[in-house]
Protein backbone atom coordinates (compact mmCIF):
# COMPACT_ATOMS: atom_id res chain seq x y z
CA UNK A 1 0.00 0.00 0.00
CA UNK A 2 2.59 2.02 0.60
CA UNK A 3 4.51 1.19 -2.18
CA UNK A 4 1.46 1.96 -4.26
CA UNK A 5 1.20 5.45 -2.64
CA UNK A 6 5.22 6.20 -3.33
CA UNK A 7 5.03 5.09 -7.01
CA UNK A 8 1.48 7.29 -7.48
CA UNK A 9 3.93 10.20 -6.93
CA UNK A 10 5.81 10.47 -10.18
CA UNK A 11 2.76 9.72 -12.08
CA UNK A 12 1.01 12.46 -10.12
CA UNK A 13 3.92 14.50 -11.52
CA UNK A 14 3.13 13.40 -14.54
CA UNK A 15 -0.29 14.12 -15.05
CA UNK A 16 0.67 17.98 -13.95
CA UNK A 17 3.19 18.10 -16.55
CA UNK A 18 0.70 16.74 -19.21
CA UNK A 19 -2.11 18.66 -18.01
CA UNK A 20 0.39 21.16 -17.85
CA UNK A 21 -1.85 22.38 -14.58
CA UNK A 22 0.88 22.82 -11.66
CA UNK A 23 -1.63 23.14 -8.78
CA UNK A 24 -2.76 20.99 -5.57
CA UNK A 25 -5.67 20.39 -7.32
CA UNK A 26 -4.16 18.65 -10.22
CA UNK A 27 -1.57 17.34 -8.21
CA UNK A 28 -4.52 15.14 -6.49
CA UNK A 29 -6.17 14.31 -9.09
CA UNK A 30 -3.03 13.02 -10.56
CA UNK A 31 -2.13 10.57 -7.35
CA UNK A 32 -5.71 9.41 -7.33
CA UNK A 33 -5.41 8.14 -10.92
CA UNK A 34 -1.22 7.14 -10.54
CA UNK A 35 -3.21 4.98 -7.39
CA UNK A 36 -6.28 3.67 -9.14
CA UNK A 37 -3.30 2.40 -12.09
CA UNK A 38 -1.27 1.02 -9.46
CA UNK A 39 -4.36 -0.89 -7.87
CA UNK A 40 -5.40 -2.22 -11.70
CA UNK A 41 -1.68 -3.28 -12.21
CA UNK A 42 -1.45 -4.84 -9.21
CA UNK A 43 -0.37 -8.37 -10.46
CA UNK A 44 2.65 -6.73 -12.23
CA UNK A 45 3.58 -4.57 -8.95
CA UNK A 46 6.97 -4.32 -8.75
CA UNK A 47 7.83 -4.20 -5.37
CA UNK A 48 9.77 -0.94 -3.64
CA UNK A 49 13.27 -1.75 -2.77
CA UNK A 50 14.64 1.14 -0.96
CA UNK A 51 18.34 0.56 -1.78
CA UNK A 52 17.25 0.95 -5.39
CA UNK A 53 15.24 3.54 -5.07
CA UNK A 54 18.19 6.22 -6.21
CA UNK A 55 19.03 4.04 -9.21
CA UNK A 56 15.73 3.57 -10.51
CA UNK A 57 15.03 7.58 -9.79
CA UNK A 58 18.06 8.31 -12.11
CA UNK A 59 16.99 5.68 -14.58
CA UNK A 60 13.51 7.65 -14.67
CA UNK A 61 15.16 11.06 -15.15
CA UNK A 62 17.43 9.60 -18.35
CA UNK A 63 14.61 8.00 -19.75
CA UNK A 64 12.24 11.02 -19.61
CA UNK A 65 15.35 13.26 -20.72
CA UNK A 66 16.04 10.84 -23.62
CA UNK A 67 12.14 10.53 -24.46
CA UNK A 68 12.05 14.12 -24.85
CA UNK A 69 14.90 14.59 -26.86
CA UNK A 70 13.77 11.68 -28.91
CA UNK A 71 9.98 13.63 -29.50
CA UNK A 72 11.57 17.01 -30.35
CA UNK A 73 14.44 15.68 -32.51
CA UNK A 74 11.64 13.58 -34.20
CA UNK A 75 9.01 16.57 -34.94
CA UNK A 76 12.05 18.74 -35.95
CA UNK A 77 12.97 15.42 -38.40
CA UNK A 78 8.92 15.21 -39.61
CA UNK A 79 8.46 18.92 -40.29
CA UNK A 80 11.45 19.09 -42.49
CA UNK A 81 10.02 16.27 -44.53
CA UNK A 82 6.62 17.46 -44.43
CA UNK A 83 8.19 21.01 -45.91
CA UNK A 84 10.25 19.96 -48.80
CA UNK A 85 8.90 19.93 -51.57
CA UNK A 86 10.46 16.35 -52.52
CA UNK A 87 8.63 15.06 -49.23
CA UNK A 88 11.68 12.66 -48.80
CA UNK A 89 9.49 9.49 -47.44
CA UNK A 90 10.79 6.46 -47.71
CA UNK A 91 8.12 4.53 -45.34
CA UNK A 92 8.14 1.15 -44.73
CA UNK A 93 7.70 -1.18 -41.84
CA UNK A 94 10.39 -2.62 -39.24
CA UNK A 95 10.46 -5.31 -36.81
CA UNK A 96 12.07 -4.58 -33.50
CA UNK A 97 12.95 -7.00 -30.69
CA UNK A 98 11.24 -6.40 -27.28
CA UNK A 99 12.46 -8.63 -24.49
CA UNK A 100 13.54 -11.72 -23.38
CA UNK A 101 11.46 -14.81 -22.44
CA UNK A 102 11.02 -14.20 -18.69
CA UNK A 103 10.46 -10.63 -18.90
CA UNK A 104 7.65 -8.65 -17.62
CA UNK A 105 5.22 -7.46 -20.03
CA UNK A 106 4.96 -3.67 -18.59
CA UNK A 107 8.75 -3.28 -20.09
CA UNK A 108 7.70 -4.04 -23.48
CA UNK A 109 4.47 -1.90 -23.45
CA UNK A 110 6.48 1.19 -22.12
CA UNK A 111 8.90 0.77 -24.42
CA UNK A 112 6.09 0.51 -27.50
CA UNK A 113 4.41 3.53 -25.94
CA UNK A 114 8.04 5.81 -25.90
CA UNK A 115 8.40 4.60 -29.58
CA UNK A 116 4.97 5.89 -30.42
CA UNK A 117 5.38 9.07 -28.70
CA UNK A 118 8.31 9.86 -31.70
CA UNK A 119 6.35 11.62 -34.59
CA UNK A 120 7.22 9.58 -37.44
CA UNK A 121 7.33 6.18 -36.48
CA UNK A 122 4.37 3.54 -34.98
CA UNK A 123 4.34 0.81 -33.35
CA UNK A 124 1.83 -1.55 -35.61
CA UNK A 125 1.69 -4.78 -33.65
CA UNK A 126 3.53 -7.36 -31.48
CA UNK A 127 4.18 -10.84 -32.27
CA UNK A 128 4.34 -13.03 -29.17
CA UNK A 129 6.16 -11.26 -26.65
CA UNK A 130 9.60 -11.19 -28.88
CA UNK A 131 8.96 -8.85 -32.00
CA UNK A 132 7.00 -5.55 -32.55
CA UNK A 133 6.39 -3.94 -35.51
CA UNK A 134 6.47 -0.24 -35.91
CA UNK A 135 6.10 1.40 -39.06
CA UNK A 136 8.22 4.13 -40.00
CA UNK A 137 8.53 7.38 -42.48
CA UNK A 138 12.08 6.69 -42.90
CA UNK A 139 12.99 2.86 -43.01
CA UNK A 140 16.45 2.75 -43.57
CA UNK A 141 17.06 4.97 -40.69
CA UNK A 142 14.43 3.51 -38.23
CA UNK A 143 16.53 -0.24 -39.46
CA UNK A 144 19.85 1.00 -38.63
CA UNK A 145 19.18 3.51 -35.24
CA UNK A 146 16.09 1.46 -33.83
CA UNK A 147 17.82 -1.72 -32.23
CA UNK A 148 19.93 0.50 -30.94
CA UNK A 149 17.71 3.06 -29.22
CA UNK A 150 15.70 -0.34 -28.17
CA UNK A 151 18.27 -1.86 -26.52
CA UNK A 152 19.25 1.68 -24.13
CA UNK A 153 15.11 2.15 -24.00
CA UNK A 154 14.67 -1.30 -22.45
CA UNK A 155 18.02 -0.79 -20.18
CA UNK A 156 16.79 2.14 -18.43
CA UNK A 157 13.03 0.63 -18.38
CA UNK A 158 14.56 -2.64 -16.18
CA UNK A 159 16.19 -0.46 -14.29
CA UNK A 160 13.26 2.15 -13.65
CA UNK A 161 11.27 -1.28 -13.07
CA UNK A 162 14.25 -2.89 -10.46
CA UNK A 163 14.73 -5.67 -12.80
CA UNK A 164 17.70 -7.51 -12.53
CA UNK A 165 19.43 -7.42 -16.03
CA UNK A 166 22.75 -9.43 -17.05
CA UNK A 167 24.18 -6.67 -19.61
Amino acid sequence: MIASILLAVPLAVIWMMVTMSVSVESFIVGMLLGFAILLLLRSEHPSLQWRKLPDQLIAFVVYTVTLGRDVVMSSFDVAKRVLKSEMPLRPGIVAIATQDLNENEAIAAFSAHGITLTPGELVLDFEGSHTMFVHCLDVEASSQNGPGAQTKRLLLLRRIMGVQTNE
